[in-house]
């Protein structure tokens, strides 16, 4: 991989010199799908990146996401039990190979995984795959933009994972496993492409803003990958987070020593909490694109309206 990398170097150097006059176009939308009157929420978040030049465009310093004031996460869910180690259950995969089953498809099943490891020296990693898969929040595809090494856009297939932070004041973080969508000819063609695969850790800040719009701050990836610069040309993710529901069995009535009527109550805890909503009853996201000079920032908020959580 190494010497890979180093051969593409000065294609890297080259291209480097064509974006001087890019002009990037960042494009980014969320949607609040299948509330519920608990507070659960579904997120699908899209974004799209392109340069009016048709031009490869440049790379990215700096991006982060900016989350309406008052959605937190629930110290619920602020634990080991929730808390997976992305880079090692990349690792793990890889070090426990199943060529019959398609990469992406192990990341989707990780119960295969867990069959696997039976050594006693797999006790930690089981238990960090166990939990990874109690922590998976989503998943979605990107669309990458890999010239001038390749010239056609190479799918990929992506997974989420709740994780604990792993930047110093972070709140936590989700892991974002990356793998080419093995289907398309182009990663099947390209064997440094097909055998890419990446983990990559984006941390969540308490880092509010002075107009109070803003609560979180969700730091994305930014600049090189696996060593080499490439652009997202694409994004599309569904998020469904993480639900715990809990239950308290109340003895109503006793007959002969033993509860013969009970009363259990279920209560729902989502991983964020409800966002609050202004006056204008719309909420506001913000999302930051940091490039090296001469290309200017972005910056970009959109507003939707403050979903109704009704019963």
């Amino acid at each position: 991989m190494r010497k890979i990398l180093l051969a593409l170097l000065p294609l890297a150097l080259l291209a480097s010199v064509g974006i001087a006059q890019a002009e990037p176009v960042q494009e980014f939308s969320f949607q609040l799908r299948n509330v519920k009157p608990d507070g659960r929420f579904t997120v699908v978040f899209t974004s799209r990146t392109f340069d009016t030049t048709g031009a490869i465009p440049p790379i990215l310093r700096e991006n982060y996401l900016r989350l309406p004031a008052g959605s937190q996460l629930s110290k619920k869910f602020l634990n080991k039990r929730y808390y997976c180690d992305g880079a090692k259950l990349l690792a793990t995969l890889q070090e426990n190979p199943d060529t019959s089953v398609k990469f992406y498809k192990r990341v989707e099943n990780l119960k295969a995984l867990e069959k696997r490891l039976k050594r006693p020296s797999d006790r930690k990693r089981l238990q960090n795959v166990r939990v990874c898969e109690r922590a998976k929040v989503g998943q979605g595809t990107v669309q990458v933009d890999a010239r001038p090494f390749v010239d056609e856009v190479i799918p990929a297939k992506i997974y989420l994972f709740f994780g604990k932070g792993t930047q110093p004041n972070a709140v936590a973080s989700f892991w974002i496993i990356g793998v080419p969508d093995e289907n398309a000819e182009v990663v099947r063609n390209i064997p440094v492409v097909r055998d890419t695969r990446v983990a990559i850790a984006s941390n969540f800040f308490n880092d509010p803003s002075s107009d109070g719009k803003y609560g979180y701050r969700l730091q994305l990836p930014a600049g090189p990958i696996g060593g080499i610069n490439i652009s997202v040309a694409e994004v599309n993710v569904t998020t469904k987070g993480l639900t715990l529901i809990k239950k308290k069995v109340t003895c109503l009535k006793r007959k002969k020593g033993k509860c013969a009527k009970r009363r259990v109550k279920r209560t729902t805890y989502f991983w964020f909490t409800r966002p609050t909503c202004p006056p204008s009853r719309q909420l506001s996201f913000l999302a930051f694109y940091g490039y090296d000079d001469p290309t200017p920032d972005i910056t970009k908020e959109i507003s939707l309206p403050c979903p109704q959580f009704r019963g």
